[in-house]
């Protein structure tokens, strides 16, 4: 009769334990899995405010150059377009590219180049102002960019985490709650580093490839 009271309290501990364990461990992928959807919220107001403030970027270089902006264009509708993986991220670096080339338009032109009809109306004080209007504009354009590689960066790091928590055996139990996140960064190529993303050239950029 003992060796049975014995068994029972051991069955009763281990099914205790394995009660606790099971708990625990839907708790960690709770809170992981709610780090990860914060970081992302977080993320997505930086990326649209950032494509807001383009047009206004586009608008008032292109009255003081008069050049073809097509390409920032076209790159702000393929990054509001493209969902949120890693399409969504090598279109945002696709957009810093495009912006930071715009960006240096004004100090290529060559002095010889006739400037354009739109410049050639303005007066002397408000073409001083636009000219200032787009470099605080582009620095605003740069703040946010940085906003966007730190938030992509802390998203990725807790996407990571979450998915090791998944892989765990307990976690097993609730594959079907908690779902796998994307990450936010361009795919690696062969021979290149995590993270390491390449220009036009073939070459690594300075970007950390998430936006």
């Amino acid at each position: 009769m003992l060796w049975l009271i014995v068994v029972a309290c051991v069955l009763v501990a281990l099914v205790v334990i394995a009660l606790v364990l099971t708990i625990l461990r839907f708790n960690q992928l709770s809170m992981a899995r709610s780090l990860c959807d914060e970081a992302k919220r977080q993320l997505i107001v930086e990326l649209r405010a950032r494509h807001a403030l383009v047009p206004a970027f586009i608008g008032t270089l292109g009255q003081i150059t008069g050049s073809d902006l097509s390409r920032v264009e076209l790159a702000l509708a393929s990054a509001e377009r493209a969902p949120f993986d890693r399409r969504g991220a090598a279109a945002e670096n696709a957009l810093t590219e495009a912006i930071n080339a715009a960006a240096r338009i004004p100090g290529t032109r060559s002095n010889k180049t006739r400037p354009p009809e739109s410049t050639l109306a303005l007066g002397g004080d408000l073409r001083e102002e636009l000219d200032t209007t787009v470099v605080l504009l582009h620095g605003q354009l740069t703040v946010l960019t940085e906003r966007i590689l730190a938030g992509s960066r802390l998203y990725n790091t807790n996407v990571e985490r979450y998915h090791r928590q998944r892989r765990r055996f307990l976690s097993r139990l609730f594959q079907g709650v908690f779902r796998a996140r994307e990450l936010f960064t361009e795919a690696r190529e062969p021979g290149t580093e995590a993270g390491e993303p390449r220009n036009e050239a073939g070459e690594p950029r300075s970007e950390a490839g998430e936006a």
